[in-house]
């Protein structure tokens, strides 16, 4: 898949996740909880048995075991605390938005680089998906539901933003 494909597919998939995240947000946060901390469970015990289990003509990293056990504690970690794990995940999404922003930043200014006469939309739109970022860090809600159901609006509006600044800067660079 080519570099405009695969960025068109993960914006749509930005889109899905913040449409799931807006309208079901708790369901979808302990599901997610369940499903991340049974994979890192299984990728936890594969580790550990592979490394005791593995033969002596095989080079063996400890590495891997180190590993496989912090992926265990992790898993049961998200199994046994989703509502600790749940309290991170907001700032991991906060810095990924922050960041994504930035990210649309650049793309307007190559836009600019290309000449394209509506280049400042897209430093607006990034200017909000930076705001939604720094508003889902800081976290001004009260309530869990409410915060799963910004970041979801966040990630849809990240998508779609996504998408157009795409779409934009695709033509601008068939144009030239």
């Amino acid at each position: 898949m080519n570099g405009k494909k695969s960025f068109i597919a993960a914006s749509l998939a930005y889109a899905g996740l913040g449409l799931v995240l807006l309208l079901f947000p708790d369901l979808t946060t302990g599901l997610l909880c369940t499903a991340v901390g049974l994979l890192l469970l299984a990728y936890g015990a594969t580790a550990i048995i592979t490394f005791f289990v593995q033969t002596s003509g095989g080079y063996r990293f400890q590495f891997e075991l180190v590993l496989g056990f912090f992926a265990a504690i992790l898993g049961g970690l998200f199994l046994l605390k989703p509502h600790l794990i749940l309290s991170i995940l907001p700032t991991i999404f906060g810095l990924y938005i922050l960041v994504d922003g930035l990210t649309n930043l650049k793309r307007g200014l190559d836009m600019r680089a290309f000449g394209y006469a509506g280049w400042t939309s897209t430093l607006v739109l990034s200017a909000v998906s930076m705001a939604l970022g720094a508003v889902v860090l800081w976290n001004p809600f009260s309530t869990h539901l409410l915060l799963v159901r910004i970041i979801g609006g966040a990630f849809l509006y990240e998508g779609a933003v996504d998408l157009w600044a795409t779409q934009k800067l695709d033509k601008l660079m068939r144009d030239k």
